[in-house]
């Protein structure tokens, strides 16, 4: 699958692949790719496929679309082109696979991991030699009946709880060991959490449930903050309700708040616990449609734990679980 490599100050920022013919590129966050940033317009450009090529678009856009240094309007694109829109470089990749584009790298890693309670005088074996890789970018579904271990699992994988035997890697990074605070750090650093019951903050608005967790974000100033949550709003299409409670908030806007509280710390990994069971069938296929875009979009990994068959279909992969062992992985 083509590709392209968006770089901002030098460096790679993030890879999206080009998983539909059309894609447009702008601020506005109906944009396939969203680029967040004030020399942006709100519909930049456009990329898309025609006759077996790739071609870039300019959309009318104020700053232009620039190769070579010169704005076009048009431009077929072969392996390794760069243009440049307002202060980002965008590279294309024919081929992800075998380039520096490769999105190989691990986001999360199980190694042998069980996980054991005491029920009373009983032991529960939830988990058992679990051993898995998921990696950047990845939209996963963890799978299975009740009591099958996926939540277990998530909880191990979201820092929230440690696993009895083996070990949990978050970016490399091996968490055994580590102290509570150390955890708390790596969750809000690292990690965003979609809850199935939304767990807002009732008595705050919806700028103000997704600003809390940027309270605890130290050097973070007021300014900072605000520009954040204006984007995090932004992002799920929600700028009109800023100031909303949640009990003003239909289910599928109090979601898409929790939603961009998860986003706004900017984590390498969502974690989505059902995040579809309280929604009718209409609003949650549109929040799954919204990660699916913001998975594309950010090249954030996202990890469910799931019963719903449209997060399976919608699934890169599903891992399946079931008592506590590792079933299958099925690659879409």
């Amino acid at each position: 699958m083509a590709c392209i490599v968006i770089h901002q100050d030098q460096q790679p920022n993030r890879t999206i692949h080009l998983y539909k013919d059309r894609l447009v590129i702008g601020r506005s966050s109906e944009c396939e790719i969203h680029i967040p940033a004030k020399g942006i317009s709100r519909k930049h450009a456009r990329l898309f496929k025609e006759d077996g090529a790739y071609f870039i678009e300019d959309l009318s856009s104020k700053n232009g679309v620039l190769f070579n240094g010169q704005k076009v309007g048009r431009q077929r694109l072969e392996q390794g082109d760069r243009v440049t829109l307002d202060k980002f470089i965008l590279e294309f990749f024919a081929e992800c696979e075998g380039t520096r584009a490769s999105a190989s790298t691990t986001a999360v890693e199980a190694r042998n991991v069980g996980k054991e309670y005491r029920l009373g005088n009983q032991t529960v074996n939830a988990l058992n030699d679990i051993s898995l890789r998921i990696l950047k970018g990845e939209f996963v579904a963890l799978s299975g009946p009740s009591g099958s271990g996926k939540s277990t699992l998530l909880n191990l994988i979201g820092c929230i709880d440690l696993p009895t035997s083996g070990s949990v890697l978050i970016d490399g990074e091996d968490m055994s060991g580590k102290t509570a605070d150390e955890l708390a750090d790596i969750r809000l650093n690292k990690l965003g959490f979609v809850f199935q019951t939304f767990n807002l903050l009732p008595v705050l608005t919806a700028w103000e449930n997704i600003e809390y967790p940027l309270l605890h974000k130290p050097g973070l100033d007021k300014t900072a903050r605000q520009s954040t949550v204006a984007l995090a709003l932004e992002m799920v299409g929600l700028e009109r309700f800023m100031h909303h409670r949640p009990d003003e908030l239909s289910g599928g806007q109090r979601q898409r708040v929790a939603i961009a509280r998860a986003l706004a710390t900017r984590p390498e990994i969502v974690l989505a616990d059902e995040p579809t069971a309280n929604l009718d069938h209409r609003t949650g296929s549109e929040i799954l449609k919204l990660m699916r875009k913001l998975n594309h979009s950010e090249n954030v990994t996202f990890i469910f734990s799931t019963h719903d068959p449209r997060v399976l279909e919608m699934a890169d992969r599903v891992i399946e679980l079931s008592d506590g062992q590792l079933v299958e992985q099925e690659a879409e």
